[in-house]
């Protein structure tokens, strides 16, 4: 089968090869990469085999993400949000349970990935899970939550609300995007600008160039390394651009799923609305039209049992 297609059970066959070697890190990554559209699965299927790995093989699997996660970042930022749902996890176990030079590993990939701001403010999770803080003892706990309960308040008091985001509900997933649009730091029409201006100097040097006479040689090796600049110039604005692209498009899949997710329910509520406004023959009035009475409930459902059914 061709390298050119996704497979997961070719990505699974050469997880279960993958070892400490540069070369073997390095092929895996560009594989990866190259299916970057495939993320989550590719994602889904690290986390699975890292699970099953001896215990020495892990660190590889951390290496693995490392090099995916830097390499694939001019490209978009898929990888990150799904790197980000199982890294947790797998931090807490190659430093809870490796020896010395897993913890080292696990405690340096951390740094770097805080000092590149490749998970930009999230990074305090990865950190958490190193240092073994607030984190279930299975990751499939937390992402099998009730999404009927996504949301929970850890705190409330008059002046502060504190929530907790059940990891891999729709509120996490969401507010996920969102923070990666934001750390992003891209501003797309500046980019897009730029990419303009280089669009028109490049225009320039190559009608400048077409007017040298064949003895200007010093000339035409300015005019190369102006032709070059540009190109660097031309090659930056589109990866900004690729990347933006790539974070805007998540953070409008997570929205799209969600208004699939909330219609459903919210037809529901209007039809329980409807039946109730048939209930009382009539529509509610504004509030400042209401007259109140106070009715037995008890009473109420055993005269109009029969209709709620």
């Amino acid at each position: 089968m061709s390298e050119d297609i996704f497979d997961g059970q070719i990505l699974a066959n050469k997880l279960s090869k993958l070892n400490s070697s540069q070369q073997s890190i390095e092929s895996l990554s560009r594989w990866c990469i190259t299916h970057r559209k495939k993320a989550r699965q590719i994602v889904e299927s690290w986390d699975k085999q890292f699970k099953s790995a001896q215990r020495d093989q892990r660190v590889s699997f951390l290496y693995l993400a490392n090099d995916i996660l830097q390499n694939n970042r001019r490209k978009g930022n898929e990888f990150v949000n799904e790197f980000l749902k199982v890294l947790p996890a797998a931090l807490k176990n190659v430093y809870g349970t490796g020896d010395e030079n897993g913890k080292k590993a696990a405690s340096r990939l951390v740094d770097i990935w805080e000092e590149r701001k490749v998970f930009g403010s999230r990074v305090q999770n990865l950190k958490d899970a190193v240092l073994g803080k607030n984190l279930p003892s299975d990751p499939a706990v937390a992402s099998n939550v009730d999404s009927s309960d996504p949301i929970k308040i850890v705190k409330r008091d008059a002046h502060f609300l504190r929530i907790k985001l059940a990891v891999g509900a729709m509120p996490e997933k969401i507010l996920t995007s969102f923070q990666t649009v934001n750390d992003q730091n891209v501003n797309e029409q500046d980019a897009f600008n730029k990419f303009k201006s280089a669009i028109l100097r490049a225009g320039e040097i190559e009608r400048n160039a077409e007017g040298m006479s064949s003895q200007a040689n010093m000339q035409g090796s300015h005019l190369v390394n102006d032709i070059q600049e540009q190109e660097t110039i031309l090659q930056q604005c589109i990866n900004q651009l690729e990347s933006a692209e790539g974070t805007r498009s998540a953070l409008v899949s997570q929205l799209k799923d969600a208004l699939g997710e909330q219609e459903p329910i919210l037809e529901r509520i209007r039809a329980q609305l409807q039946t109730i406004y048939s209930f009382c023959h009539s529509p509610p009035k504004p509030i400042h039209l209401r007259r109140f009475k106070i009715i037995s409930p008890t009473l109420v459902c055993k005269q109009h049992s029969g209709n709620f059914t």
